[in-house]
């Protein structure tokens, strides 16, 4: 397969145009793609780095829509409670156990693998599935159907989404090891905004409608409710829309562009004998199988440390709904459970993606480039367990008091402030070094797969971990 150059992961300029040989231009060169006269200006290298952002965004949007769900389908399983109690836990257990047993199937399977393919067919896929989705929420049909029925139908969507999300991160994770670590942190902050605007979103229309109750029908109600789930889905289809059309972009252009390398160097130097020494196979296809071993060999350490990182990372949501203000007999609106709850979630996941940020500026050293750090680093965030038992965890009390122990909401925001950028710096630093301790590029395409069953099986550990705090808790 073609040679890619191994980019160093602390620099996005990396394509930049360079006097070395000949073999190596089509990599080097970084044309500008999109230009308004001389005010602004958009290369090829800064293109690749929206797209994987959008990318990332588009990955994880299908998780959080049907996370934000939660309470449309309350309303749509009014008849039956036991589906109501259910639907978060086995949404969960669905797309997790999929997951993972989906995410190993795809990193065995990767002889003569196109990671583009993989790419758009989990995007299309992406698309299906929220356009039905959008539809189940207008459609009279699926509306009216059985609550039993539906449900099945539902954790169907959810399986489907599930395997969609292997695809299309299986096939980005291998292409961004192969370009170099900044794309690899272009995913990761999409990743990270995916989470912040819902929980942004969540809190704005709180502020909005505040505890009015409607005045309409129960009909006109779940009417209105159907709406605004139906453009949160048609939203999660655009999103992957516009990912496919901006991936095609890059690939034309990368093709594009080493044509025009060639040509410049022909002028320059002399007629080469065949174009095939510098342009660049825009399809990357992986010809020989990697073995787990070899890569579990070079990559343990990291593995090992995304594994632990998002175990424990899973402990955030159970804090994070249970805790809530020290001042439990305030009127002023933010100590509102109602508003500081969803006010934390955005503060971790804000905490997540500034810890994302940061590791693509290399002047921040932000980066953990040593794998036995990385992994001590990730063992020492179990230290924020005991930390959260200090706040308000248990609010009502005899004497209607905060029970903390440390009687600061500004404590408990520093707390989910430094756990969610110690999230983002622990799992961006992971990815964005993978490539630099793999050989091949065939090896650098396998640990795309390698690393996103070690992710799947961390998720699942923690959501099952988090069942055993929410016990202690009680």
């Amino acid at each position: 397969m073609p040679s890619h150059r191994s980019t160093d992961s602390n620099e996005f300029d990396h394509d930049e145009p360079s006097t070395s040989s000949p073999s190596q231009q089509h990599v080097e060169y970084d044309p500008v793609v999109f230009h308004i006269s001389s005010y602004f200006k958009l290369t090829l290298s800064q293109l690749r780095y929206i797209t994987f952002t959008i990318v990332g965004i588009a990955l994880l949007w299908p998780w959080n829509a049907f996370l934000s769900a939660s309470a449309y389908y309350g309303d749509r399983f009014s008849h039956s409670p036991n589906l109501i109690k259910i639907y978060s836990s086995t949404m969960m257990s669905v797309s997790t156990i999929t997951s993972t047993l989906y995410n190993y199937y795809l990193s065995q399977a990767q002889a003569g693998v196109s990671y583009k393919f993989r790419v758009n067919i989990g995007l299309w896929l992406t698309i299906f599935v929220f356009i039905f989705m959008s539809i189940s929420c207008i459609s009279d049909l699926l509306i009216m159907m059985d609550d039993i029925a539906f449900f099945s139908i539902l954790m169907i969507m959810v399986l489907m989404s599930a395997m969609a999300t292997c695809l299309a991160q299986n096939g980005t994770m291998a292409i961004v090891n192969v370009l170099g670590g900044i794309y690899a942190n272009a995913v990761m902050v999409g990743q990270a905004v995916a989470g912040v605007l819902p929980a942004l979103a969540l809190i704005i229309s709180i502020l909005l409608v505040g505890d009015k109750k409607s005045n309409s029908t129960d009909e006109d109600y779940h009417v209105e409710k159907n709406y605004g789930v139906f453009v949160y889905y048609i939203t999660a289809s655009l999103i992957s829309i516009i990912s496919i059309l901006l991936v095609y972009w890059i690939n034309h252009h990368k093709v594009e562009s080493a044509y025009n390398a060639l040509n410049e160097i022909a002028e320059e130097e002399q007629p080469l004998n065949s174009s095939s020494d510098i342009i660049d196979e825009p399809d990357i296809k992986q010809k020989q199988h990697v073995p787990f071993s070899v890569l579990w060999s070079k990559l343990k350490l990291i593995v090992s440390t995304i594994f632990l990182t998002f175990s424990i990372t899973l402990i955030f949501p159970v804090f994070a709904s249970t805790i809530e203000s020290v001042h439990i007999n305030s009127t002023f609106w933010f100590y509102r459970k109602e508003i500081y709850i969803p006010f934390i979630y955005l503060i971790w996941n804000l905490g997540d993606l500034l810890g994302r940020i940061l590791c693509g500026y290399p002047r921040l050293h932000m980066i953990i480039t040593n794998p036995k750090t990385l992994i001590l680093y990730s063992i020492s965030r179990l230290v924020f367990i005991p930390l959260f038992f200090t706040c308000n965890i248990h609010p009502y009390t005899a004497a209607n008091q905060s029970s903390a122990i440390i009687n600061s909401d500004a404590w408990y925001i520093l707390l989910q402030l430094l756990f969610g950028i110690s999230n983002g710096q622990l799992c961006t630093s992971c990815f964005m070094i993978v490539g630099d301790f793999c050989d091949t590029d065939e090896e650098k395409e396998a640990a795309g797969g390698f690393t996103s069953v070690f992710l799947s099986v961390g998720l699942a550990a923690g959501s099952v971990l988090s069942y055993l705090l929410v016990i202690a808790i009680d």
